[in-house]
Order: C-alpha cells, then structure tokens, then sequence
C-alpha cells in the first residue's frame, strides 16, 4: 500500500560531508531537516529514525527517495522509480 511507502524527497542522493558522530536519518520523508529526524514521524504509525554512526570525517551518500535496500545510504534505487529524469537527458 502506498501510504505504508516514505515520502520520496527527491530522485537522486544527497552527498555530505560529514563528522564523527551520531546521526538519526529520516526515514519517513517528512522532516524539515532532510535527511536528518526533526521529529515529523511521530505523525506516522510506521517510521521511526534510522541510527547512524559515522566514525572518521568523510562522504556520505544518503539516500534522498527512501526506496534504497541499504537505507539510509544511497544504492541508486531512484533511478528505477516512476518520475525519474536522468541528469543528461538533451531535449
């Protein structure tokens, strides 16, 4: 059922760099943080944030559809959803 699904955020990754340290990712698609937790998925009955740590200084690729089966990092999955538009598409 689609309403059980997380809003999708956008079709492609959001790349940051990022310290050590723990982060709480957004799984619900709600937060105004994006793609960190503010909170919002207490509207839900499903969601609940996705703990992460990151131990040394680096780039993370999260992922900003929440249909990657590595969540919260991105696997490209958006590339497969309805309403995708590669990047270099010539019109």
């Amino acid at each position: 059922m689609e309403s059980d699904l997380p809003k999708i955020r956008g079709y492609k990754s959001l790349r940051l760099l990022m310290e050590p340290g723990e982060y709480y990712f957004c799984a619900c698609g709600l937060s105004k943080n994006n793609p960190f937790c503010d909170g919002s998925h207490r509207a839900t009955e499903t969601f609940k944030p996705i703990p992460v740590k990151i131990r040394f200084k680096q780039e993370v690729k999260w992922c900003d559809c929440r249909r990657s089966k590595d969540l919260p990092f991105c696997d490209n999955e958006h590339r497969n959803l309805p309403g995708y538009v590669p990047k270099n598409i010539e019109e």
